[in-house]
């Protein structure tokens, strides 16, 4: 399974592409192998899906979007756990990449591994993450 940004879907023509998290070239998926609603398909959600060769390059398969609403916040799981609420380093890239998404769907997969390994690596220096 790949993990990829939306970044395109034309829906009068029933295509768009997904830049794969990992880097690599933009991937086409096309509405009636993806086995979604279109309404589903906007533009910086992220999905996980299966890659295929189709006939002109990489296409995606059996999307599944990544995320949904929000989780618990860390003071929220903390306070839950009753515990130190540290997240693991897994999670914090997780939760790095859906804000990084979020708040700006124009970033490239290359820049958010960027930004994100740096927060993780700054966060992990401060001990914030388990």
């Amino acid at each position: 399974m790949s993990i990829g940004k939306l970044v395109s879907f034309d829906s009068s023509r029933g295509f768009g592409f997904i830049r794969p998290e990992d880097g690599g070239p933009d991937v086409f998926v096309h509405v009636n192998d993806i086995g979604l609603d279109e309404d589903e398909l906007r533009q910086g959600r992220v999905f996980e899906f299966d890659m295929t060769e189709g006939d002109r390059g990489p296409k995606a398969i059996n999307l599944t979007a990544v995320g949904g609403a929000p989780g618990p916040s860390p003071r929220a799981r903390k306070e839950r756990s009753g515990g130190g609420g540290q997240l693991s380093a897994e999670e914090h890239r997780r939760l790095i990449t859906e804000l990084l998404l979020d708040a700006s769907p124009a970033l490239t997969a290359g820049e958010i591994l960027t930004i994100r390994e740096r927060l993780t690596a700054f966060a992990s220096e401060h001990g914030w993450l388990d």
